[in-house]
C-alpha cells in the first residue's frame, strides 16, 4: 500500500490542479509557514493560483500504515520554472474513504 500512496504522493505535486483536487477529501487541512492552515477550499484556491512544480525528489522517506490510515513524512526538493530551488520537511496523511485514497492531512516546514 505505501509505495501506492508514495507515487500518489508524488503525482500531487506534479499533475494539474483538477487531479491534484481529486486527491483531496472534503475535511482535509494543510499547514504551510508562513501562509498558515488551509481548509480544503483554500488549498484548492491556491493550488488554481499557484504553478505546479515541474520536478520533485523526495529523499529520507519513512512511512506508517494501517488499513485504513497512512502518513508519509520525507524531505523534498522540488523546482518550479522561474523560480527558486524549494526544500522542506513534509508529512501527509492519506485515509481510506470508500476504498478511495484521499489526502486528509499536509504539512510542510521549509528547510
Amino acid at each position: 500500500m505505501a509505495d501506492e500512496l508514495w507515487r500518489e504522493e508524488r503525482e500531487f505535486w506534479l499533475t494539474g490542479v483538477a487531479e491534484a483536487t481529486r486527491k483531496l477529501d472534503e475535511a482535509c487541512l494543510m499547514a504551510f509557514a508562513p501562509t498558515g492552515i488551509l481548509t480544503r477550499r483554500r488549498v484548492v484556491e491556491s493550488l488554481s493560483s499557484t504553478p505546479r512544480w515541474q520536478e520533485i525528489t523526495m529523499t529520507d522517506r519513512a512511512s506508517i500504515e494501517t488499513d485504513e490510515l497512512c502518513v508519509l513524512a520525507y524531505r523534498v526538493t522540488a523546482r518550479r520554472a522561474a523560480a527558486e530551488t524549494y526544500r522542506a520537511l513534509c508529512t501527509t496523511t492519506w485515509i481510506r474513504r470508500d476504498g478511495d485514497w484521499r489526502i486528509v492531512q499536509h504539512q510542510q516546514t521549509p528547510v
